[in-house]
């Protein structure tokens, strides 16, 4: 138990000291363009799906 208890202290430090972060305005930016990529890759997606369903439909009805 000790030994964990030193390794999260370790981590820490490590996370305090050694590690570089980027900036708030640089961390906000990446959010944006990664909730904008999402948003238009699930549009993409739900189109295909539409075009799918709408020609399965077709199909079947025609049987």
């Amino acid at each position: 138990m000790n030994n964990f208890i030193q390794y999260i202290k370790d981590s820490f430090e490590e996370l305090n000291t050694n590690m570089t972060w980027v900036s708030r305005e640089e961390a906000q930016k990446s959010t944006v363009v990664v909730a904008a990529f999402t948003i238009v890759f699930a549009l993409a997606v739900a189109g295909i799906d539409w075009v799918f369903q709408g020609g399965l439909d077709y199909f079947f009805n025609k049987l």
